[in-house]
């Protein structure tokens, strides 16, 4: 085992000199830690601050890295000046660490200040924070089991044309699960990324001023949300309809997420984002919108949509050309919105679902072009002027001229 332990961030300082290489680095070793201790790396080159190589059961604790050059924790199975030699990396833990300042990124080649690559298993970044970085703040490229943990990624000047947690890899011979707990972006052009064949999981997360809250980017497995809130984001994305807060090239089953005070709609509908899919996206339960919901455009995004115990407030589901899209609402809430179609597979609205506005002009299910293939059961319209002007009303369907409010 081997332990540097500084008296604590601000007391014990490490100042880098203007040669390349990181301040702390280890090959193939086991049980290291680094703990309580600052390493300014403002007039170092290219590597920063901490690099573990094929090293197991090691990390670090307290420790702030300051204003690093294009890289700053750094853990892979990669060694480190030993050509391509790779070694096992596992279970290394970096806990209440942060990074400010990073000034490059790919550029130079370098990295995330916070990353987990190159086939590292079972990483863990704990109550970490990333302040004003270039580059994605936080990244797991490859490296299956990753998990971050209560961790933030702030930036304070303007919005970051970066993410503030991103994942990616393309190799088919790991199982890249990454999972983000009770971690938070604000201020990214990505707040959450999810890439190629990762397979990412959000719990209880929040996204802030970021112009994509969560995004699925061609991603092949299904990206799994709970317990999610999007706040003040998908600014510059107001008059796309195939971008969005929230979006996804692929399959995503979502339950209580939330958008508030969004700027732009959501999609679901992978435009440009490669064929559909058989895999049915779920919206539902206990989410709620208040801008538009985009479920297809041009036979794109997932074939099988079920929204099911979702509330949509002043935001409509919304749908172009999907005449290979089967759409399912139960159990959910329009409050001042409804649902605009135009060319559909099949769409059901059933199960208790319940449309209520205050606007006796509207039509609640509006149908253009051959968008027929709709059946409203089971549901009741309160102060709309029209349940629809297309869809089938099957039984159960019960309309009254007075608002009650929303239950």
């Amino acid at each position: 085992m081997i332990s540097i332990q500084g008296s604590g961030t601000g007391r014990t300082v490490i100042i880098r000199n203007s040669q390349r290489g990181y301040a702390f680095w280890a090959n193939q070793k086991q049980h290291v830690f680094i703990r309580d201790l600052t390493i300014n790396c403002d007039k170092s080159p290219i590597e920063g601050g901490i690099y573990w190589g094929g090293c197991t059961a090691s990390g670090a604790d307290r420790v702030f890295i300051q204003n690093a050059d294009a890289s700053s924790f750094v853990v892979e199975n990669q060694l480190f000046n030993a050509g391509n030699k790779n070694a096992v990396s596992d279970r290394n833990v970096f806990r209440n660490c942060q990074v400010s300042g990073q000034k490059r990124y790919h550029e130079v080649g370098g990295k995330s200040p916070f990353i987990a690559g190159g086939y590292a298993k079972n990483t863990r970044f704990e109550h970490c924070i990333a302040t004003d970085c270039v580059g994605d703040a936080f990244d797991s490229d490859n490296a299956p089991g990753t998990v971050f943990s209560h961790c933030i990624a702030r930036n304070t000047k303007g919005i970051s044309p970066y993410a503030g947690f991103w994942s990616e890899g393309e190799q088919t011979d790991s199982d890249h699960r990454v999972t983000w707990n009770q971690c938070k972006a604000i201020g990214f052009r990505v707040g959450f990324g999810v890439s190629e064949r990762a397979k990412g999981i959000i719990r209880a997360g929040e996204a802030e001023n970021c112009i994509n809250a969560v995004k699925g980017l061609h991603h092949i497995y299904r990206i799994s949300i709970d317990n999610f809130t999007a706040r003040n984001c998908g600014k510059t994305l107001e008059a796309t309809d195939t971008d969005g807060a929230l979006t996804f090239s692929g399959p995503v089953t979502m339950s209580r997420v939330k958008t508030v005070h969004t700027l732009a709609r959501n999609s679901f509908a992978n435009y440009g984002g490669g064929s559909s899919t058989e895999e049915e996206t779920i919206i539902g339960p206990g989410c709620e919108f208040d801008k538009d919901v985009y479920i297809s455009y041009e036979n794109s995004g997932s074939r099988r949509i079920t929204v099911n115990g979702t509330t949509f407030r002043g935001g409509n589901i919304r749908y172009y050309n999907g005449q290979l899209t089967e759409l399912l609402v139960r159990n959910s809430q329009f409050i001042n919105s409804g649902i605009i179609g135009a060319r559909i597979k099949q769409s059901r609205i059933t199960d208790g679902t319940r449309f209520v506005t205050t606007d006796s002009t509207k039509t609640a299910i509006q149908l253009s072009l051959d968008s027929f293939n709709t059946t409203v059961e089971n549901s009741t319209f309160e102060g709309y002027n029209k349940v629809t002007n297309n869809a089938k009303l099957g039984t159960g369907v019960r309309q009254t001229s007075r608002r009650q409010g929303p239950r």
